[in-house]
């Protein structure tokens, strides 16, 4: 199963990954947690050029893009070997950031997106859902993503893409605890 985790910088995607992972391996599933960039040596220095520089949008894409190229091929293996691949942001993110919050066309990204996952779709995504203002008092560190307009742009973004694909994303309210929003993401999976 390949479950992703979405939402703006400060939805707690981060914290609720790493909570996922350990509920479900107590429950006796092999996991394995990937985030986005990162992942493998090349995504994490794709990810450190991403942090250090201020990019063009284009750019942006572009390294985005090619840090899930070389993700993927480690998703499906361990896919292959029957564990549960968490994402902490994966296709969604890209749509979502460059196409709504930068701009960039959505119909490229999205062609981009099933050529580079090759075809690789979350079973289920949870969007943790969370106004802009709150998100950014949450975040201990700043990010290039901090301009509280483009965040707004983003979450409609999100929005967006979840009501155009309502059988696999699952909007989870993010303004409560941790264990508040855990549990909102527990229910759905049956456990």
């Amino acid at each position: 199963m390949l479950i992703s985790l979405e939402g703006i910088d400060g939805s707690g995607k981060s914290t609720q990954a790493l909570k996922l992972k350990g509920f479900l391996e107590r429950k006796g599933l092999k996991v394995k947690l990937y985030r986005e960039p990162g992942g493998t040596p090349v995504s994490e220095d794709i990810r450190n050029l991403l942090i250090k520089y201020k990019l063009t949008p284009l750019g942006e894409l572009f390294l985005f893009e090619a840090s899930r190229a070389e993700l993927v091929k480690e998703i499906r293996k361990h896919l292959e070997k029957e564990y549960t691949v968490i994402m902490d942001r994966f296709t969604d993110s890209t749509l979502a950031y460059q196409g709504y919050g930068r701009g960039l066309d959505k119909e490229l990204i999205k062609q981009l997106n099933r050529i580079v996952a090759e075809g690789l779709i979350p079973d289920i995504t949870f969007l943790l859902d969370i106004e802009p203002d709150l998100a950014l008092n949450r975040l201990k560190k700043r990010t290039h993503f901090e301009d509280i307009r483009f965040l707004h742009r983003v979450r409609k973004g999100y929005l967006k893409i979840a009501q155009e694909n309502p059988d696999r994303i699952v909007v989870v309210p993010a303004n409560g605890t941790e264990e508040e929003v855990f549990h909102k993401i527990v229910k759905f999976l049956k456990f």
